[in-house]
C-alpha cells in the first residue's frame, strides 16, 4: 500500500526543493510532515548516527530523520545528481544521502526520486514518478507539479525582491556585508540563523549569496574564480561574490566542516577578492555561540573603521 503520510527531513534538499515537494505532495492528496527545526538535540542525534568524518550538514540530516522515525509512513530522501549541463554537480553528499539514510536505518521506509541529467532524468520526470509510486494518476500528479512550482516560483521571486528592495531602501551610511553560503546552512536554524542574527544586531545591512537575482548568470560569472569549478551550488556562491564584491563593504563565506568544496571556495574568494574585507567561518558541531559572537563582533568592526576611513 502506498504511503500516506510521508516525512520531510528539515535539511539538505529541504532548504531548496522541500516547499516545491510538500506541496506536491498535498496536491496529490499525500500528508507531508516536517521534521522540527534544527535543534541541539537534533544534531546530537545525529552525530550518535554518522562516523566522525561525516560532514555537518549531513549529520544533522540523519538526526532530522531519526526525529521522523516513527511518526510517518515513509520518509523521502530524493537524490541530487548532475543538474543540467550549465548547471553542474550537485555535492557528493546529495548523491549519496538516499543511500546513507537507508543503510542508517533499515527498518525505516525511505522513498525517493532520482534527478540526473546524466541518466536523462529530470526533475519534472522524477517526481511524477513519485506520485505514480503513491498512487497518483499522471493527471493529478501533472496538475499539483504545476500548482507547486508556480507557488514557489513565486516565492522565490518574493525573497529575491525582498533583497533587492532591502539594498534599495538600505541607509548609504550603514555598511553593507554579504554573507556567502548554501540555503541550507543560512536557513538552518543551528548553523546559519546565529549568525545572521548577530550580523543584524551589528547595525549593517546584511545581504544573502543565496538571494542575488539571475542564478543562471551566477553560474557564469563563476569562472571569474574558477573556469573548471564543477559544483553548481558553489557556482552560485562565487558567482554572488563575483556580482556583489563592489557594492558590499565586507564578505562573510559560512562553510560547514570538513567540506572539501566549500574550503575550496574559502581559499579562492581569500586569493582573488582583496578590495573587501573577508570573514571565514567553519561551523562544526564544536561551534559555540560566544564565540561566533566575538568573531562577528570584531569582523563588523573592521568593516565599519575601514569604511570610515
Amino acid at each position: 500500500m502506498p504511503a500516506t503520510t510521508v516525512g520531510l527531513p528539515r535539511s539538505l534538499f529541504f532548504h531548496t526543493e522541500g516547499t516545491l515537494v510538500r506541496r506536491y505532495l498535498e496536491g496529490i492528496g499525500v500528508t507531508a510532515v516536517m521534521s522540527p527545526p534544527t535543534d541541539r538535540g537534533i544534531l546530537e542525534a545525529g552525530l550518535s548516527l554518522a562516523v566522525d568524518e561525516t560532514c555537518l550538514p549531513m549529520k544533522i540530516h540523519l538526526g532530522h530523520v531519526a526525529a521522523l522515525r516513527g511518526k510517518v509512513d515513509a520518509v523521502l530522501v530524493p537524490r541530487y545528481g548532475v543538474l543540467a549541463s550549465s548547471f553542474g554537480e550537485m555535492c557528493v553528499k546529495f548523491w549519496g544521502a538516499y543511500d546513507i539514510t537507508r543503510n542508517v536505518f533499515p527498518d525505516l521506509e525511505v522513498l525517493s526520486y532520482d534527478v540526473d541529467r546524466m541518466y536523462g532524468n529530470r526533475e519534472r520526470k522524477a517526481l511524477l514518478g513519485l506520485g505514480r509510486e503513491l498512487g497518483a494518476s499522471h493527471m493529478a500528479a501533472s496538475r499539483a507539479l504545476r500548482n507547486a512550482r508556480r507557488e514557489v516560483a513565486s516565492a522565490k521571486a518574493s525573497l529575491v525582491a525582498g533583497q533587492t528592495i532591502l539594498e534599495a531602501e538600505a541607509d548609504p551610511g550603514v555598511p553593507r556585508i554579504l554573507v556567502a553560503g548554501h540555503t541550507y546552512i543560512l536557513d538552518d536554524r543551528l548553523m546559519g540563523t546565529p549568525i545572521l542574527d548577530l550580523l543584524k544586531a551589528e547595525d549593517v545591512t546584511v545581504l544573502r549569496s543565496d538571494r542575488v537575482p539571475d542564478v543562471k548568470n551566477l553560474r557564469k560569472r563563476a569562472v571569474e574564480f574558477s573556469p573548471g569549478l564543477k559544483w553548481a551550488y558553489n557556482r552560485e556562491q562565487l558567482g554572488a561574490i563575483a556580482t556583489m564584491r563592489d557594492q558590499v563593504d565586507g564578505i562573510m563565506v559560512l562553510l560547514s566542516f570538513p567540506c572539501g568544496p566549500d574550503s575550496l571556495v574559502a581559499e579562492l574568494v581569500q586569493r582573488k577578492v582583496r578590495d573587501v574585507p573577508i570573514c571565514v567561518i567553519v561551523l562544526d558541531e564544536l561551534t559555540a555561540t560566544g564565540g561566533l559572537k566575538t568573531r562577528v563582533e570584531s569582523f563588523c568592526d573592521i568593516v565599519k573603521m575601514r569604511r570610515a576611513g
